[in-house]
């Protein structure tokens, strides 16, 4: 069975999950690459607007995992990210995720319900502009999300026969920072807060074949803005509705086609929502 690593779309609030080992092997390699079509921006009033501006991104990135002992493991998260805004883009790296992560809740023996757990720490590192800091009339440069952030959480997983259970749930925090540029007038100081997330999952297995679907809801608090200018800001929330399908080519590696709709579920509030295709490979090293 596969393992899975969730995201929230590109250059909105949120928190990626980091790429954990969720099998029996001692290191992984996934590299994807997505398209992202931004559809619909929510304001706070919770007013949808249709998006007309040809908003769209591509993402290359890649995730690596490895044991450290038995039951600790370490991982990192590097993007490149592509965007276009009506004639403006911008290409670079997004934001790089470093994470640790340990076995709380083994498998040691069998169980009909026990599900194996994983809890992780992750830190997100302000790699790439943000839209405090862009330089296009349009934020197009807006790679990432612009904060230095600390979270943790659980993620578990549970095989049953043909079928698989996962989930999580994560909080952050994230770290105010001054920003300096022209489109906010001068130096302004953003100051964010506290952000959760969560995800339920499922799918079923033939042979080398797994269909599956997911859901993830993400909450960002709202994010103040003083100096050259001022604003309380507004929360942030979404929730993606993913599907995806799985092909294991032997025991080492596997190919996923997924895509992902911010636009069907949910009350989205404050937020750019888009729909999202990736195909992605991954090459496991056994124990």
């Amino acid at each position: 069975m596969n393992s899975q690593s969730f995201a929230a779309s590109c250059c909105g609030g949120g928190f990626a999950f980091p790429a954990l080992i969720m099998g029996d092997d001692k290191a992984q390699i996934t590299s994807s690459l997505s398209y992202g079509q931004v559809t619909d921006d929510v304001l706070p009033n919770q007013k949808w607007i249709k998006r007309g501006d040809d908003n769209h991104s591509e993402t290359f990135k890649i995730e690596a995992a490895t044991l450290l002992t038995d039951s600790i493991q370490s991982g990192i998260s590097i993007p490149v990210v592509s965007r276009q805004i009506a004639n403006e883009n911008s290409t670079g790296m997004g934001d790089v995720s470093l994470n640790l992560g340990h076995e709380t809740f083994p498998e040691l023996s069998y169980s009909r319900w026990k599900p194996k757990g994983i809890t992780f720490l992750q830190v997100t590192l302000p790699t790439s502009p943000s839209v405090y800091d862009a330089t296009n009339v349009l934020a197009a440069d807006s790679r990432g999300r612009g904060f230095f952030t600390v979270g943790g959480g659980l993620a578990f997983i549970k095989a049953m026969g043909t079928w698989d259970l996962n989930s999580s749930i994560e909080l952050h925090k994230s770290f105010s920072r001054e920003f300096t540029s022209e489109a906010s007038g001068g130096t302004i100081t953003a100051t964010p807060d506290l952000g959760h997330s969560w995800t339920v999952g499922g799918g079923w297995n033939k042979g080398d074949w797994r269909v599956g679907t997911s859901f993830t809801g993400m909450y960002e608090d709202a994010v103040a803005i003083s100096g050259a200018q001022t604003s309380a800001g507004a929360v942030q929330r979404n929730v993606t509705w993913s599907t995806m399908v799985n092909y294991m080519m032997g025991l080492e590696n596997a190919w996923t086609l997924s895509y992902a709709d911010q636009t069907l579920f949910g009350t989205p509030e404050n937020s750019s929502l888009s729909k999202t295709v990736t195909l992605s490979f991954q090459t496991r090293w056994q124990r």
